[in-house]
């Protein structure tokens, strides 16, 4: 009579094999394969691999804390194994299955802190993870898997409503080992990707617009078009800043990637219509504070605020005209635009005066306000600028 063999033994069977293969994308895919098929008991090979055996612990466990401290122990071990590989052993192939045995931890930590509302498993791996940072960075061979604690940690900080704390890593992270500028292109494609993703994330969250527009567009750029669900992830932050630089995305892009919500937002800020504005806003608010895009949609405000002034720009520069004035149409009475936010933002003078001086400041108008003639006068040349050349912190 044939013995059945026990899910649990062909898994370490298995793991202990492509270990010794050396074949990461076998390893990351059996990996995947015991999440969808959760291991059951049975004898482990001879010997014993440590890390699968962790893993198996851990999938008995279920959703637990005692499976928390499995996947922890795991991470743990496999790292321990990826730093002791003698120099000039080339250690790449342990990068994917890294990836999920640092994934795993985060995302079991997150379920379980949800069920007992608070942040004790998650905070606990944080400071793990910030552990294995460490003694990644500092080994130069090593600087991909340090990334991969990075990315972790990133997406710990966020969920945890920590931004904050991402910056010191980023810089480290920004310099390198001994002192080199990080190479984004000499990175395997899928962490490269995720890394620029979210700290372009994180410059979205300090308000940083150019250098979050720079780093989402070069993640978007390599991201593979099949994978729409990390396009769509890509662009809901990427859009805003673009928005915010003048640049209109169309309906088609919005729709395909499941950003039709924020359609109202768009046309709004492109008609000049604050009111519309306020009213998309109120409607999104809970989803831009979710994603962490809220301050860069809300100063979107601004560039409405100006595309309305240069409605009105025009129509005045037209009325002169017509009066025969044309000589004097950069030279525009402050009623009719007192008049404009007024009927848009419910401005009164003294806030519309506030509003007008605040967009010369920030270089979307070009001109200057002369109150004792209760005059705006403009430049005769491109008195509205292009929103990518305002004050970089606008």
């Amino acid at each position: 009579m044939v013995r059945s063999r026990s899910p649990a033994r062909g898994f370490q069977a298995r793991f202990a094999r492509l270990v010794e293969e050396r074949d990461g994308r076998g390893l990351h895919a059996l990996l995947w394969e015991s999440e969808r098929e959760p291991i059951s008991a049975g004898l482990a090979p001879s010997p014993p691999d440590d890390v699968a055996s962790e893993i198996v612990s851990a999938g008995r466990a279920g959703k637990s804390e005692e499976a928390f401290e499995a996947l922890c122990r795991a991470l743990k071990l496999w790292i321990a194994r990826y730093l002791g590989l003698r120099r000039g052993v080339d250690g790449s192939w342990m990068l994917l299955p890294l990836l999920w045995l640092a994934a795993q931890p985060r995302r079991l930590a997150a379920e379980l802190d949800a069920k007992g509302q608070s942040k004790k498993n998650q905070t606990k791996l944080v400071e793990a993870m910030r552990d294995h940072f460490q003694k990644l960075h500092r080994d130069e061979r090593r600087r991909e898997g340090a990334l991969v604690a990075c990315c972790e940690l990133l997406r710990l900080y966020f969920r945890m409503g920590q931004a904050s704390q991402c910056s010191p890593i980023l810089k480290k992270v920004s310099q390198g080992q001994g002192g080199e500028q990080l190479d984004l292109e000499a990175l395997p494609k899928a962490l490269a990707v995720t890394l620029c993703f979210l700290w372009g994330k994180h410059s979205v969250m300090e308000g940083n617009v150019v250098e979050a527009e720079e780093r989402l567009s070069w993640a978007l750029s390599r991201c593979p078009p099949g994978a729409e669900s990390n396009r769509r992830q890509i662009l809901a932050y990427l859009v805003p800043c673009r928005l915010r630089t003048g640049r209109f995305p169309s309906m088609d892009l919005l729709t395909r990637n499941g950003l039709g919500w924020m359609q109202g937002l768009i046309k709004s800020v492109a008609d000049g219509d604050v009111r519309r504005f306020d009213e998309e806003f109120d409607l999104c608010e809970d989803r831009l504070v979710r994603d962490g895009s809220y301050l860069v949609v809300e100063k979107l405000k601004l560039l409405a605020y100006r595309n309305l002034a240069r409605k009105v720009h025009m129509d005045a520069g037209r009325r002169l005209e017509a009066a025969g004035k044309a000589e004097h149409r950069h030279k525009q009475d402050l009623a009719m635009y007192e008049r404009a936010f007024k009927w848009q933002d419910s401005c009164d003078a003294d806030e519309t005066l506030c509003l007008l001086a605040h967009l010369i400041h920030l270089g979307a108008v070009r001109g200057f306000i002369s109150d004792e003639f209760r005059k705006i006068v403009f430049s005769k040349e491109n008195p509205f600028p292009d929103p990518s050349k305002w004050c970089p912190g606008a």
